[in-house]
């Protein structure tokens, strides 16, 4: 088995990347019979060029770990896709870490991710993933979602967290928790028409809406607590344009995954599993989302269940 860790300078506190950095090291010497190296990336491009490159070397298995956050995450997977020896690994040190979350969610804790030596001869399983295409003028796009999509209220949130963190001081949970007060003074939502398994599912306006593969999403909101990386499905919401009050009476319940146990939530939100999504905007030529928190600027976008597209190692 080989291991490379691929490591993004420009996540997390320089503080965890030492420790990290510290910890293969560490690991590497204490296994000396195993094959164990460190990339670094210097632009945004260069997580999936090296995940692509490291598994063609050789045929045996090797795992590629993103370090990072979910965005290195994607970047990672969108390079392993289409090798067969490549294991996915996660050592999470981003601002939103939702996969881990996902990964450990019933199994174990996210802590275990964390740590490098607690991962060698970890097990490893199939995980779906969420194929996400879109047209870009005449050229047709693809790209591989791990955790998910977020259009409209969590869409936003997310897209004006990423501009917050980049201020001083504030960190990846605090810059969520304050677009998320933001946002919620402005209301902004969507008009959207939304098709899923070839059905209409919602048409008109709404708060938000999450195409979701893990549950979790904005730094530990578990916007869709009926989310298996495993099942072959998209867990798919919509909460329909209610006030500024009902929702954030609601926003607690839906951040820690009890938004379906709240009394008469049937009549606000949407809810179904299914293998297929379309999104198109209403309203304008194209939308803002996140994808796994990353921000995308499209048309319509369809998304496709994948399942048992990606082999991981968890701890």
């Amino acid at each position: 088995m080989k291991y490379a860790f691929i490591i993004n300078p420009a996540s997390g506190r320089k503080m965890h990347k030492k420790r990290l950095i510290h910890a293969i090291e560490v690991l590497a010497a204490e296994h000396p019979e195993e094959d164990i190296r460190i990339f670094y990336t210097k632009s945004p491009e260069d997580a999936e060029i090296l995940a692509d490159l490291i598994p063609a070397e050789t045929d045996e298995d090797t795992v590629v770990f993103a370090c990072g956050g979910d965005g290195t995450v994607q970047d990672v997977v969108n390079g392993l896709i289409g090798h067969e020896n490549a294991i996915l690994g996660v050592v999470p040190y981003g601002s939103g870490n939702d996969l881990a979350r996902a990964l450990a969610k019933g199994r174990g804790n996210a802590a275990d991710y964390r740590v490098p030596s607690r991962q060698l001869g970890g097990e490893t399983f199939r995980m779906d993933l969420i194929k996400m295409t879109w047209t870009d003028g005449s050229a047709e796009k693809c790209r591989y979602i791990v955790n998910g999509v977020n259009i409209g209220f969590d869409g936003n949130t997310a897209i004006l967290s990423n501009e917050l963190k980049k201020m001083p001081g504030i960190s990846g949970t605090a810059s969520y928790m304050l677009a998320v007060i933001k946002n919620l003074a402005a209301k902004k939502g969507q008009r959207l028409r939304i098709t899923a398994d070839g059905k209409a599912f919602h048409t008109g306006d709404l708060l938000l809406a999450t195409a979701a593969n893990g549950g979790f999403c904005g730094g530990g909101v578990e916007s869709c607590p009926n989310a298996e990386l495993t099942d072959g499905l998209i867990e798919l919401m919509a909460i329909k344009d209610v006030t500024r009050r009902r929702f954030a009476a609601l926003f607690p319940a839906y951040k820690e995954g009890r938004i379906f146990q709240k009394k008469g939530i049937e009549n606000i939100i949407n809810y179904s599993q299914v293998k297929s999504v379309t999104i198109e905007p209403m309203l304008g030529d194209e939308m803002g989302f996140v994808g796994d928190g990353e921000e995308f600027h499209t048309a319509a976008v369809h998304l496709e269940i994948v399942p048992e597209a990606i082999r991981v190692l968890r701890p």
